[in-house]
């Protein structure tokens, strides 16, 4: 797969099959879409590709953007890698690139550098100044080009359409079990190991502080979590809190992993891989850290009994 990561340096194409968008986290929905343009490029021969922009636009257009991404940049070109895509060109999204008309964006970067025979895009889809570039847009765009236009059917899941907003919800009310089947994967970011209080090993559960290494991921709601970590190519569970320790009156947000295995030598500055699997309870604040190691045993007890359900 080739990425290419300005307008200047991408070489107009004869012709393609093709897709924009921002495509955060790739969930099911997402999928469809980038499968169906592989398969049809395979078909004509001819290159599939997506056109997506970094920042996130959300960063530059809001008055306080906050954390909202998904998946990280490097996460999401894996991604697209492994589903098959031919190119990918990541357009630099600022201030004066937002002033760009759906009409210009259009002729000038679909048509002039891609020359597009398929565009596929969801109904829910928009670009542009002021987000002129909808769908209606599209539809009399691709008939006066002679582009055939591809819309596919919105995803649901019990009921509900499958999309990005709707997966920062379930992740922001810390639902981790039901983003699988909205998202066809568990939730988690790379994230890298930094000193912590130590206080965990006091308490003879010893923790791995980290942050993610994403500056803008969305972190899921406070509480205690069952997870999956990978490091050093060690796949691990253990049970996570993210919250700010109210038992010791602190005010500072942390997160913080107790491996079932122990912990793993050398580990930090390392990279590490987190899945939240299940949210195991609500943040809480303990009478003393008596009270709060009790209670570590019983997450500790419930987590050791979900291992089965995900191995």
């Amino acid at each position: 797969m080739e990425v290419i990561t300005s307008i200047q340096d991408f070489k107009k194409l004869s012709s393609s099959v093709i897709t924009v968008g921002n495509y955060d986290g790739i969930h099911k929905g997402h999928h469809d879409v980038l499968s169906y343009i592989v398969k049809e490029g395979r078909k004509r021969n001819i290159p599939s590709c997506l056109i997506t922009f970094s920042p996130n636009p959300f960063y530059v257009l809001s008055d306080k953007p906050k954390p909202i991404t998904l998946q990280s940049q490097d996460f999401k070109l894996k991604t697209l890698k492994e589903i098959g895509l031919d190119k990918v060109l990541i357009i630099p999204f600022t201030e004066q690139f937002s002033l760009t008309t759906a009409q210009v964006f259009a002729e000038t970067v679909l048509k002039d550098l891609f020359n597009p025979e398929v565009i596929s895009v969801g109904t829910n889809h928009y670009f542009g100044h002021k987000k002129e570039g909808d769908l209606a847009f599209l539809k009399v765009f691709c008939q006066e080009n002679d582009i055939k236009l591809h819309v596919p059917e919105m995803i649901e899941h019990e009921g509900s359409t499958i999309s990005s907003s709707l997966i920062r919800s379930l992740i922001l009310d810390g639902n981790s079990s039901k983003v699988y089947d909205y998202l066809g994967r568990f939730y988690g970011f790379n994230a890298k190991i930094v000193s912590g209080s130590n206080r965990g090993k006091t308490m003879n559960y010893p923790t791995a502080n980290f942050i993610p290494i994403e500056k803008n991921q969305l972190i899921p709601a406070n509480g205690v979590y069952f997870i999956r970590g990978r490091i050093n190519s060690i796949n691990l569970y253990g049970m996570c809190n993210l919250g700010v320790r109210p038992t010791f009156n602190e005010i500072d947000f942390v997160m913080e992993v107790h491996f079932f295995k122990g912990m793993v030598n050398d580990i930090y500055g390392k990279t590490i891989t987190v899945e939240f699997l299940e949210r195991v309870r609500d943040e809480k604040k303990f009478s003393s850290p008596k009270e709060l190691i009790k209670q570590l045993e019983k997450d500790k007890e419930i987590c050791m009994r979900l291992i089965q359900k995900y191995n």
